[in-house]
């Protein structure tokens, strides 16, 4: 803001000139107060002039006037943690499904990107992100890969990396979740020289699941500043308690927003450090539920009042990312992000103003909203080891034929924690046999960057597959996004397998004779189609698990197989992971 726009902005608070938007007659929500009550708002350019009693500003002294005469004038939302990779969606089409529901700032953390695309990756989502409806605020990962030693990432980005894109590109606003808490709590020095260049920007986002006691002191004491792992209202308060700025997580697979709140539902806590994020959360999702208005609806339903739901989308995110006085609330001087509702129990958007433009009116997005562009090496990452065959799924042991206890991964619905199961499979020639109709299907990591061409074969069960025929395979195996794949058959799964590298990376599903695709060749991460096409693509994707299982969001759920951060077992294209001992562990309990 130069000092001729300041005076202007003064000259139109005080009716000197006139503003370039009147918005008359409505309820104002404000989260400063936690009051509702009718005023008018007067924006000049890009910003709140005056918020004034109903009827005392001029409406012949601006240039254009709105009406909301029976709706809600709220602040725009905020999401505080997203991955956008998750959405399938590049940033221009995620701005087309979430604009129309009210969100107008998002926090990015783009470690997936980070993880498949490295460093050049993160500059492309970040110049792709610009000249949008929606204030993207972008992360550098802080785990690129996030278990160092455990996995193979096709990129590194350490703390002389951060510490480059620190000082060469100012556009990044803070360091993203920190998801490698046993190496805070081990005091690792290349975590925590990561911590401390983090330091020098905005936020250090956290990440410490079911962490607690001392060593969640410990964890907070070293610099992460929020959490979105809480599953527990007990995990939930003591956070709460603890300073932590603590973000209840509603995701298509962790819908852990109901429960977390009963943490404060009822009480008399000062919810100041609330807040509602995303995290993980595809576009079908956005599209058919919505974005944070969503959220904002359980919330309500779950007795939260909407004005401290509200608080929790908008002012206590702005207070977190220390942009309090530029977004988060409408008062003068602020910038003019502004959502109107047509209730407060529903939250239907009526109209949502960005910068001070009106970019939702009348059902319309009325933005002119860029195509991106994808060089070759961000869409050609899917490299297979040459001499792959049905039999580089087995898991290969050297034991007699007999009965062994064997560690299964158990899958659980709506959680990215697993089980570590114990159950008896046989050792016959050499390998290790899953037993589908028992639920335990293989399971197969393969780094898919041509790095090293590794193979890993584990167990999995939960998913209750009930077709003979079965395979599913995807790119998406946070974080590093090497290429993760179960079944019921090892052929089948060498089918899936080849059939992904052939669209170059996404999803492929296979029961019995068909087989469904869906292409997500960005990093092997998100679509470059738009979100018409990728929603035809989803729906029928999802329709392949129609009459096999029950399980909710099983691709979902199987992406998360390969993350070595969230207890308790998982495997990765090294081998087999206790997450609770952050080392690797055999198959078979001796």
């Amino acid at each position: 803001m130069n000092i001729s726009f300041l005076k202007e902005l003064i000259s139109c608070a005080r009716g000197e000139i006139p503003s370039d938007l009147l918005i008359q007659n409505g309820t104002l929500v404000n989260v400063i107060t936690r009051e509702l009550y009718e005023a008018d708002i007067a924006i000049y350019r890009n910003r709140i002039a005056n918020v004034a009693k109903q009827g005392l500003l001029d409406q012949e002294n601006s240039h254009n006037t709105l009406d909301i005469r029976g709706k809600y004038v709220s602040p725009g939302l905020i999401e505080s943690h997203l991955h956008i990779e998750s959405t399938m969606l590049p940033p221009s089409e995620f701005a087309k499904v979430v604009v129309p529901r009210g969100t107008t700032t998002v926090l990015l953390d783009p470690h997936e990107i980070g993880n498949a695309l490295g460093v050049d990756g993160l500059q492309l989502l970040m110049n792709q992100a610009e000249g949008l409806p929606v204030r993207f605020l972008i992360e550098i990962p802080s785990c690129v890969p996030a278990a160092p030693g455990l996995e193979t990432s096709a990129h590194i980005i350490d703390s002389n990396t951060i510490k480059e894109l620190i000082e060469k590109e100012p556009r990044f606003f803070g360091l993203g979740e920190v998801m490698n808490y046993p190496g805070v709590l081990f005091k690792d020095d290349e975590v925590l020289n990561k911590i401390i260049l983090g330091s020098k920007l905005n936020i250090i986002d956290g990440h410490s699941p079911g962490v607690s006691g001392n060593d969640l002191d410990a964890y907070i004491a070293a610099g992460p500043q929020s959490d979105h792992e809480s599953t527990t209202p007990e995990e939930f308060l003591e956070k709460l308690r603890k300073g932590m700025r603590v973000m209840a997580r509603e995701g298509s697979l962790t819908k852990d927003l109901r429960n977390v709140l009963k943490a404060v539902k009822g009480t008399d806590l000062d919810l100041r450090n609330c807040l509602i994020a995303s995290d993980d959360r595809n576009f079908f999702d956005h599209l058919r539920n919505g974005h944070l208005d969503n959220h904002l609806r359980i919330a309500v339903e779950e007795g939260i009042s909407p004005l401290s739901v509200l608080q929790m989308v908008t002012i206590n995110p702005a207070t977190y990312l220390g942009l309090g006085n530029e977004i988060g609330s409408i008062a003068p001087g602020k910038i003019a992000d502004i959502v109107i509702f047509e209730d407060l129990q529903q939250f239907k958007i009526n109209s949502v103003i960005f910068d001070g433009k009106i970019v939702f009116k009348d059902e319309k997005l009325n933005w002119n909203i860029p195509e991106p562009e994808f060089p070759q090496w961000a869409i050609d990452t899917v490299k297979l080891p040459e001499q792959i065959n049905h039999k580089s799924f087995r898991a290969t042991v050297s034991l007699s034929d007999r009965t062994y206890p064997t560690r299964v991964i158990g899958v659980l619905s709506h959680s990215v924690i697993t089980e570590a199961l114990e159950e008896n499979l046989q050792v016959k020639d050499g390998w290790i046999h899953p037993t589908p109709e028992d639920d335990i299907l293989s399971l197969t990591v393969i780094e898919r960057y041509g790095t090293n061409g590794n193979i890993a074969n584990a167990f999995i069960k939960g998913f209750d597959i009930t077709s003979k025929n079965f395979a599913m395979a995807t790119t998406v195996a946070h974080d590093c996004h090497n290429l993760i794949v179960a079944g019921t058959d090892h052929q089948i799964m060498l089918e899936a397998v080849k059939e992904l590298h052939q669209i170059k990376g996404g999803y492929i599903v296979i029961s019995e004779d068909k087989i469904q695709k869906l292409p997500l060749p960005y990093g092997g991460l998100m679509s470059t189609e738009p979100y018409s096409v990728l929603q035809d693509q989803l729906i029928k994707l999802n329709n392949a698990f129609q009459d096999i299982t029950e399980f909710e969001e099983p691709l979902m759920a199987l992406s998360f197989m390969a993350l070595p951060v969230i207890p308790h077992l998982k495997l990765t294209d090294k081998g087999l992971v206790d997450v609770d001992k952050f080392t690797f562990t055999d198959l078979i309990i001796h």
